[in-house]
């Protein structure tokens, strides 16, 4: 039985990250700012920032070398237990490799992608989503809430662009609730939603542009 398929436990405000990150610069910033536990099992899934939520993270090395992240990726998007998402590392060496990644994540499986300059904005990233996770998962009104965005993943992502907060972040969602549809929607279609200075901003981070 394939190890994604295995439901975590992951407390509220922590993450589970997979063993193979134990002592890295990575996961000694995640300590530092929310507890982190390591998972010894051999999942392609290398954090759970909730019980619900699974995060593979694609490096530069990974992204230029163009493969093996496709297979870890693939085992993520056939996990049953947890909704996915991906973190890719856009550097000026893998920035030319960045849209072959979106094309894969995004239009072949349908995953959440965010781009990160480095691993401090991942760490960043992270923290952001188990916020984000705990207080959907805390919040007694969760059911009725049927105006907030269905994932919290999708939020935190849209979020991660500078110079959108939570209000656009949330209006935009309204009108394109996927990373998917977000990916698809033109420049004009952004501005009519949150104006031209978020809209350009969004638009950028959407598609790599630097």
């Amino acid at each position: 039985m394939s190890t994604q398929t295995v439901s975590i436990n992951v407390p509220v405000g922590h993450i589970i990250a997979n063993a193979r990150w134990m002592g890295t610069t990575l996961a000694n910033d995640l300590q530092s700012s929310i507890p982190v536990h390591f998972d010894n099992s051999t999942s392609a899934i290398d954090f759970y920032p909730s019980s619900g939520v699974g995060v593979v993270f694609i490096s530069e090395a990974d992204t230029v070398e163009g493969c093996s992240y496709k297979r870890r990726v693939a085992r993520l998007r056939k996990a049953r237990s947890v909704r996915g998402a991906v973190i890719v590392e856009k550097t000026p060496t893998s920035a030319q490799y960045f849209l072959d990644v979106q094309k894969f994540c995004v239009s072949n499986l349908g995953l959440h992608l965010v781009p990160v300059k480095n691993q401090n904005e991942a760490v960043a990233f992270l923290i952001q989503l188990v916020y984000a996770e705990g207080k959907l998962g805390s919040n007694p009104f969760k059911k009725e809430m049927k105006q907030e965005p269905n994932d919290p993943a999708v939020l935190a992502a849209v979020m991660s662009c500078r110079g959108v907060g939570l209000s656009s972040a949330r209006a935009v969602l309204e009108k394109f609730p996927s990373l998917e549809l977000l990916c698809k929607a033109s420049l004009e279609d952004l501005t009519g939603v949150v104006g031209k200075a978020s809209a350009g901003k969004l638009y950028q981070f959407l598609h790599g542009i630097t």
